[in-house]
This record gives C-alpha cells, sequence and structure tokens, in this order.
C-alpha cells in the first residue's frame, strides 16, 4: 500500500471570487486567480482596467464587496486591524516611493521604524540593513538623507530596502519601472528577480508595460474593466495570446514600439 500523497501547498495568493464597486463602476467583476510560491506573477492592464484595485486587495488596503483573498491559505485581516500581521508576511513598492518613504522623515529612522515593527534583535537587523544597503549598492551615508534628497532610482532601491527589512514571503511591485531611465529599469528588474531568487520570495508585478511584464514573470493575467480576460504562462499569454483583447493590447505596444 503506497503512502498517502503529501497534500499541496497552499498557492502564496488565491483571489475568489473578488468583486467590488465604486458607485456604478464595477472596480472588481468577480476576479479569481491563484499565485504559485516562490514566482513571479505579473497583472497587466490599461488605466481603469482595476489591476490597481485588484493590488490593493491583496495588500488589505482595500476592502471587498465580495469574495475573499487568501495569503498562504489564510484569510488576513484587512486594514488598520491587521497590519501587523499582514506587514510581516506581504510587502509593497509602490510605484512613488514617497508612498513608501515619508518625505518628513529621514530615510534611517524610516528603516528603524521598519525594524522595531518587525522585531528581534536590534544587533541582527542592524546587520540586515546593512547587508541590504550593500547588495543594493546604496551608501551607507543615504540613511541621513530625507527621500527626495536621493535620485529616484536610488530610492526606489530605498523602498525596496525597507520592504525586505520586514522580511515579507510576498512583494507586490507597482509600476517597478515607471518613471526610471531605460538603463536604471533593467538594473531594477534584475536586481528584483535576484533578491526573489535568494529569497525564496513570491514577486508580483502590476504594470500597464507589457514588455516588462514579459520580461520578468512566468505567469501572468490581463484585465480589463474589472475582469480577468485572461490568464496563463506569461510566454504562452503575450506570444500567443488567445483573447481578443489581449492581442489589441499587444499590438498597441507594437505599434507605440514601432513609432
Amino acid at each position: 500500500m503506497s503512502a498517502a500523497a503529501a497534500p499541496a501547498a497552499a498557492p502564496a495568493v488565491a483571489v475568489e471570487g473578488a468583486g467590488l464597486r465604486f458607485g456604478a463602476v464595477r472596480a472588481l467583476d468577480d476576479v479569481s486567480l491563484e499565485i504559485e510560491a516562490g514566482t513571479t506573477f505579473g497583472v497587466v492592464g490599461e488605466s481603469g482596467s482595476g489591476k490597481t484595485t485588484l493590488m490593493r486587495a491583496i495588500l488589505g488596503l482595500q476592502r471587498l464587496d465580495t469574495g475573499r483573498v487568501r495569503i498562504a491559505g489564510r484569510a488576513l485581516v484587512p486594514g488598520v486591524a491587521g497590519f501587523a500581521e499582514r506587514a510581516s508576511v506581504i510587502q509593497p513598492i509602490f510605484q512613488d516611493p514617497g508612498a513608501s518613504l515619508s518625505p518628513r522623515r529621514r530615510i534611517g529612522a524610516l528603516m528603524d521604524e521598519a525594524l522595531r515593527l518587525r522585531g528581534g534583535p536590534p544587533g541582527a537587523g542592524r546587520r540586515h540593513l546593512e547587508a541590504l544597503l550593500e547588495r543594493m549598492a546604496v551608501p551607507g551615508a543615504a540613511l541621513a538623507r530625507f527621500p527626495h534628497e536621493v535620485s529616484g532610482g536610488q530610492a526606489r532601491r530605498l523602498a525596496i530596502i525597507r520592504a525586505l527589512l520586514m522580511r515579507p514571503a510576498i512583494l507586490v511591485a507597482d509600476e517597478p519601472t515607471a518613471g526610471l531611465d531605460v538603463s536604471v529599469q533593467g538594473e531594477l528588474l534584475n536586481l528584483l528577480q535576484d533578491i526573489r531568487l535568494e529569497e525564496g520570495i513570491t514577486l508580483i508585478v502590476v504594470s500597464h508595460n507589457l514588455p516588462v511584464v514579459r520580461l520578468i514573470a512566468d505567469r501572468a493575467a490581463v484585465m480589463r474593466a474589472g475582469r480577468v480576460v485572461e490568464t496563463g504562462p506569461a510566454a504562452r499569454v503575450f506570444d500567443h495570446p488567445e483573447d481578443a483583447y489581449t492581442r489589441r493590447l499587444l499590438s498597441s505596444w507594437s505599434s507605440l514600439g514601432a513609432g
């Protein structure tokens, strides 16, 4: 008699029938998807497609009207009440580093705040911070500055460092390359992939930039008007799309690139 098969690990993120309305607008319309642990998952769509609302729901920053979000098999409490629990599991990297790095406080104080929230021996936390600064090629002198006193690329790296200080299982990156020079974009994408592999984390990339998601993602979902119209391996979705909307979206990007 063969041994019973071990139960399959829960997905890093499972969205089940998510629905949300803002007045007459359906921001999310029966959205369901699963994101496997340790992979890079891309969510793409035009402005107003619902991708940012979905991201906020996954992060617990937006309550749903219907459906639920499970993180590693658990339904985490959204809103302020569940902030501390979520912060140790899932962390955002916002498009505007100012959303992660308060402009009124020095960067070092913001890092100390993250270390206090995470807890543990202070010496270990400080060593972790120093290792991340070295890994991200950010000089220690940046800690004495305010966020507006560093470059856009460096601010993005510091926001990533602050997120990683929490030792999350999941990182959610909102338009991670927006506003950066092409060379800096490539460096940042490579850095995010290296971090995912080295730390064994799950990376979710939310973007309207199809080439970025095609480059970095293992699997992808395409959203339109609050719905997921196509999902699957990124290579298949972008090279052999099944949905007419995905084909139009790719065609418009190809036209922009040709122009």
